[in-house]
């Protein structure tokens, strides 16, 4: 196992659950639109764009995903940047508020019930 593994396998440690693959969700940062790779009820990750923040440091975003026609799921917190490499933007939620926390993990636990492809594992 690579070095660079081992670390990342301690990076991670924290993270609460198995990231889902999005294709409709999007971040919106200072009014600009990032598509989002994956989320998670501890994060999400982008791809990098010029100008993207560097690692540790903090920003304010909103999260936008479009359930069905007439319902979106959104949220607006802070984020601090845990990766930025190849791989994409990584990034883990500060201080989410109770509420919205709950609300991440229910939009997660229906996806996964309602698409058979959403990991089961992405919900603890």
């Amino acid at each position: 196992m690579k070095l660079s593994n081992i670390f990342n396998i301690f990076r991670w440690r924290n993270r609460r659950g198995e990231r889902v693959e999005s294709t409709d969700a999007n971040v919106f940062i200072e009014d600009t639109a990032h598509p989002v790779l994956d989320w998670s009820e501890s994060g999400f990750r982008l791809e990098n764009y010029p100008e993207s923040p560097a690692v540790g440091e903090r920003f304010a975003f909103r999260f936008d995903l479009p359930l069905t026609s007439e319902d979106v799921f959104e949220f607006a917190a802070w984020a601090e940047v845990v990766e930025n490499s190849n791989r994409g933007l990584a990034v883990r939620y500060l201080h989410l508020y109770e509420e919205i926390a709950d609300r991440i993990y229910e939009v997660l636990r229906v996806l996964s019930i309602m698409n058979p492809t959403v990991l089961k594992g992405a919900i603890t």
